[in-house]
């Protein structure tokens, strides 16, 4: 029963993150925040000390999963305070497997746009070779600046993130396996 609701509050935290990165491009800091509080609070409630544990061990894998991207300027900060707040709600056996499966959406709908927007597998390779050298970092892909000639490439993070933690909580739940 506590699986299906963390799984309920989840879907809303989700829903909302999606919903305003669409919109804005950016997921608010009070949303962050209030989902990291919720997620900590409710796992105390419903188990006690070792759900306090479980939960916090949660947010910090998923500030640790996203910041080096955060540092490469691959994504950016709310989408590390999300999967920290979203952590905080699953825990860490549940969010490395949702993030795997969230970056496997993510990459495959980032690989879909650069063909896109990008005018074919052409322009394929050279932000390749970029993203390889650590050099694909934020306001670079923007037209017109230092001239790469590359199209601006934003994607809001928030929607593959989701799929991926939805998707394993709901198995994790149908399994009988929530932590």
């Amino acid at each position: 029963m506590r699986s299906a609701a963390v799984l309920a509050v989840l879907s809303a935290f989700c829903a909302c993150a999606v919903s305003f990165d669409l919109r804005t491009g950016r997921i608010p800091n009070w949303l962050n925040a209030l989902g990291l509080l919720g997620g900590t609070s409710f796992c105390a409630a419903a188990w006690g000390l070792p759900g306090l544990r479980r939960s916090l061990s949660g947010a910090l894998l998923g500030a640790a999963l996203l910041l080096p991207f955060f540092l490469l300027r691959m994504v950016g900060a709310g989408d590390v305070k999300f999967l920290c707040a979203a952590g905080s709600l699953v825990g860490w056996r549940l969010l490395g497997p949702s993030f795997l499966l969230g970056a496997a959406v993510g990459g495959a709908a980032g690989l879909a746009l650069l063909v896109m927007r990008g005018g074919g597998t052409r322009s394929l390779l050279p932000r390749l070779a970029l993203l390889e050298a650590g050099g694909l970092r934020g306001k670079a892909l923007r037209p017109g600046r230092a001239g790469s000639g590359l199209p601006d490439l934003a994607m809001p993070y928030a929607l593959p993130l989701s799929l991926g933690l939805i998707s394993i909580t709901i198995t994790a739940t149908v399994m009988g396996r929530f932590p």
